[in-house]
């Protein structure tokens, strides 16, 4: 059924921004050979994307020295996620090359890095990496020259659902594919294969879903995007929905 808001106009159309009143993705992953693996930029050398178990600060850092004031690449970074509410929230970090520089901001889940602002060279000259403090696990990373990360991930905010109404795929290859919309009830929780897709082709796989037939996810729920290729090939993902308020009830 349809979720019951006076608002549904508004979070349809996504005024309120990214983790408002809509959530959206845009993934990729290269695999060289045979493989499967989540989509997201480290999928080929580690399949489980990796997500956290408690909210705790984050560190980010460039491998080059030109991702800082002084340099022509990124200068400021927005970081925007999951506190260990499952509220949005978001921080904005000014880069210091092959330095680390450390957040305030206790992230749960990180779901965006955008480059916010830059020197001469428009973009980032190195990879950006999202991590944890001490050069700790990484998380994700803006890769050299795409400004914004890329994975397959939507955690759904607290006291929120969401209905997705959109997820497609692409490949470049002409392999057997097999991708799976994958989701999980909560931290910790098991992941499903909500859904399911095979091809044969370098081209397009995906759904959009009737807002009649739309699935609702509560809030804390993960959802991501597994791809398992017959040969070498890139792919890439994009799904997208919209949120509505949950009153009255538990996050």
């Amino acid at each position: 059924m349809l979720p019951n808001s006076p608002d549904i106009l508004k979070n349809l159309l996504g005024i309120n921004g990214q983790g408002n009143d809509v959530m959206r993705e845009n993934g990729s992953v290269t695999f060289a050979q045979a493989d499967e693996g989540d989509i997201y930029y480290n999928g080929a050398a580690v399949a489980d994307m990796p997500l956290q178990t408690a909210a705790a600060a984050i560190e980010l850092v460039s491998n080059s020295g030109n991702d800082d004031v002084a340099g022509t690449g990124a200068l400021t970074v927005k970081v925007g996620g999951l506190d260990g509410n499952y509220a949005w929230v978001t921080e904005i970090l000014t880069l210091t090359g092959a330095v680390a520089v450390v957040g305030t901001q206790l992230f749960m889940r990180v779901l965006d890095l955008q480059v916010m602002t830059c020197g001469t060279g428009l973009t980032n000259a190195g990879q950006i990496a999202c991590q944890a403090v001490g050069g700790g696990q990484v998380w994700d990373v803006i890769v050299v020259g795409e400004g914004r990360n890329q994975h397959s991930l939507i955690t759904v905010p607290a006291k929120k659902r969401l209905w997705i109404t959109r997820w497609v795929l692409s490949c470049s290859a002409l392999v057997a594919q097999e991708y799976r919309v994958m989701f999980r009830a909560g931290n910790l929780k098991p992941w499903i294969v909500g859904a399911k897709r095979y091809a044969y082709f370098g081209g397009v796989v995906g759904e959009d879903v009737p807002l009649a037939m739309t699935t609702g996810f509560p809030s804390q729920s993960d959802i991501k995007i597994r791809a398992i290729l017959g040969g070498g090939g890139k792919v890439s993902s994009h799904m997208a929905g919209f949120l509505t308020d949950v009153i009255n009830s538990a996050p």
